[in-house]
C-alpha cells in the first residue's frame, strides 16, 4: 500500500538500508526509528533481530536486520543497490500525498540535517536526490540542488564519490 507507514519505512530504507541474501538491515542508533522498523517488520510478520556493535573510537552502531528474501528483492528492484544506486521508486511520483510525506519523513530523519538556516539532505546518488527534489516538489517545498567532491577523508579513502545534496530554506523551510 502506498500509505504514510511505507512511504517512512522506505524513506528509511533509502537512507539507512541494504539488502543482502534475503536480509533487510536498517542501521540508525534513534530509539524512536529503531522502534518504528521493529514494529513494521512486525506488522508485517517478518522475524528480525538487533545488532550493536562499538568500535575502536567507541560509537556504537544499532542494526536492525529482517529476514524476508521477497521483501530484499523487491527492495533492491524498488529502489535499487548501494549508495549510489539507489532511487525513488517510480509508484512514488504518482503516490498519494501520504505516501511521499511518509517518505520523505523517513529519508530526513536517516540521513536530513537541520541547521538555524535550512533542511539538508545528501547522497551518493544523484538520481536520488533528484526524485527527493521532485516529491517536495509535488508539495509545493523548493530547494537548491548541488554537488561537492571532497578530495580526501579522514579514513584514507581512494576514490571518493560525490555528494549530491539538496537544501531547503526560506518560506519553504517553514512549509517544510
Amino acid at each position: 500500500q502506498l500509505n504514510n507507514e511505507n512511504g517512512i519505512f522506505i524513506g528509511l530504507f533509502l537512507a539507512e538500508g541494504h539488502c543482502h541474501n534475503g536480509h533487510i538491515t536498517i542501521t540508525n542508533n534513534n530509539k524512536n526509528i529503531q522502534d518504528f522498523v521493529k514494529n513494521w517488520f512486525d506488522n508485517h510478520a517478518i522475524s528480525y533481530c538487533e545488532k550493536s556493535k562499538t568500535n575502536t573510537n567507541g560509537w556504537t552502531t544499532s542494526t536492525i536486520t529482517g529476514n524476508s528474501t521477497i521483501l530484499s528483492k523487491l527492495l533492491t528492484k524498488m529502489v535499487g543497490h548501494k549508495a549510489e544506486n539507489k532511487h525513488i521508486p517510480d509508484e512514488a511520483y504518482i503516490a498519494p500525498e501520504c505516501f511521499i510525506q511518509g517518505l520523505l519523513n523517513g529519508y530526513y530523519s536517516g540521513d536530513g540535517t537541520v541547521s538555524k538556516n535550512s533542511i539538508d539532505v545528501g547522497s551518493a546518488s544523484k538520481r536520488l536526490i533528484e526524485g527527493i527534489s521532485m516529491l517536495c516538489s509535488r508539495l509545493g517545498i523548493f530547494g537548491k540542488v548541488s554537488m561537492s567532491q571532497l578530495k580526501s577523508n579522514n579514513f584514507k579513502t581512494k576514490n571518493i564519490k560525490p555528494t549530491h545534496r539538496m537544501s531547503i530554506r526560506a518560506q519553504w523551510g517553514k512549509l517544510f
